[in-house]
């Protein structure tokens, strides 16, 4: 208790005023980095909602306690997918119709040797058949070792 109590605050500011500075505008920067990168997020899924509104969404499966499991997207169609984020899952939006989609799955847990055991399936194509306006889950079931695909 005597430690806590022989510290000088507004001396130890002083003294580290620079770190404290630079600390700050880091975190400047990084909140401006985010709002603008959310911003161009936002306006890039209107835009492509205008161009197509018969569009379905296709949301993500992932899970996060001890384990960590992730569904991840590089194509549709040998194109960049159109994500979105909405009330905390990320997803991205699709023409309907039949698409190919460029997906992998990883599944990390905590090691006995090592910090973390990862294992990853993929990158593999598959042919999703997606209706218009209904929205999807993209998962993996680890007892077949094969995705999910099922209408919400």
């Amino acid at each position: 208790m005597d430690i806590i109590n022989s510290i000088n605050i507004p001396s130890l500011i002083q003294q580290n005023k620079n770190i404290l500075i630079i600390i700050g505008l880091v975190l400047v920067v990084l909140y401006a980095y985010t709002f603008i990168r959310y911003r161009k997020m936002k306006t890039s899924n209107k835009d492509y909602l205008k161009d197509h509104p018969d569009a379905a969404k296709i949301y993500l499966s992932t899970r996060a306690l001890i384990t960590s499991e992730t569904v991840s997207v590089y194509t549709v169609d040998g194109e960049g997918p159109q994500s979105f984020t909405e009330k905390g899952k990320s997803g991205f939006y699709v023409i309907p119709g039949s698409r190919v989609v460029e997906m992998s799955y990883t599944y990390s847990r905590p090691g006995i040797l090592y910090k973390n055991v990862t294992e990853t399936i993929g990158p593999v194509k598959k042919e999703l058949l997606v209706e218009s306006g209904k929205s999807y889950l993209l998962g993996f079931d680890r007892e077949n070792e094969s995705f999910t695909f099922t209408e919400l």
